[in-house]
């Protein structure tokens, strides 16, 4: 058991189900204080009494990524209620599986909105406050360092985040601010299921490559082992994933004619 969680606030967006619930069920298993976020309250309580959460080990707050301009309302409330947290872990988000050209601007500011801007302010209305080393830990994808066919807005947002932290990691690492970021490939989770249509519906369906990925626990695993061991960056990812980031590093031209036949659903 590592005693870097013990006792220590560890919050988690997006904690209502996929790697967000497995975190929780993990980071509960290290003695930490957990503070639970989603917009699914109902779902969160259910997961606090399946996990057998002590009271005062666990907090439940309603968040909605989406509302970026509410998020510092949320993140004052939190402050004043349970101190500065040790670890923040971006991990709500909403993903994508539709072409660019049958994509309205509704459904790419949603997904924007959601993983992009709810974590900048998020953390925006943390850092005044800090007084002792925090840890940001943020989901991005091996979407955020490569994109692929029917997640240009899924791809951008997670994009997005890599930039806004590494920098965010340049200006405040030596202040005691530290970024661990985090690259999930395909893992067992309902992603698949509650990605965006081009309308904004969801698809409703599992993609057969998540369905074969990663097991949830192994992702969650890792995550928390990179955060306890001030690992910046971390890939979580198969065989396929690992190669093609290997052949858009060392052979670009290649990859970039393989991407648009790979298979991504």
């Amino acid at each position: 058991m590592n005693e870097f969680y013990r006792d220590e606030w560890v919050w988690i967006t997006g904690a209502s189900s996929g790697i967000g619930k497995e975190l929780v069920k993990q980071a509960s298993f290290q003695n930490a204080k957990l503070l639970l976020a989603s917009r699914k309250t109902k779902d969160l309580e259910q997961i606090a009494k399946e996990l057998g959460l002590e009271k005062g080990k666990y907090a439940i707050e309603k968040l909605d990524l989406e509302n970026y301009k509410q998020v510092s309302i949320f993140t004052k409330r939190c402050l004043k209620k349970y101190g500065v947290p040790k670890v923040v872990i971006h991990n709500g988000g909403i993903s994508q599986r539709s072409y660019t050209r049958e994509t309205n601007l509704t459904t790419i500011e949603k997904i924007m909105n959601t993983n992009f801007y709810g974590a900048v302010e998020l953390t925006r209305a943390i850092l005044p406050e800090i007084k002792k080393p925090i840890h940001f830990a943020v989901i991005s994808s091996v979407a955020g360092k490569m994109g692929s066919p029917l997640r240009s807005a899924y791809s951008a947002s997670k994009f997005a985040l890599v930039g806004f932290f590494h920098s965010l990691r340049a200006e405040e690492e030596k202040s005691g601010v530290f970024v661990t970021m985090v690259y999930p490939g395909f893992i067992q989770t309902n992603i698949s299921k509650n990605a965006l249509q081009g309308d904004g519906s969801s698809t409703g369906k599992m993609d057969s490559v998540i369905e074969s990925g990663l097991p949830v626990q192994l992702c969650a695993h890792r995550i928390l082992h990179a955060v306890a061991n001030n690992q910046r960056e971390v890939v979580i990812a198969g065989i396929k994933e690992k190669f093609g980031l290997f052949l858009q590093t060392l052979i670009p031209s290649l990859f970039f004619k393989m991407i648009q036949n790979v298979k991504v659903r």
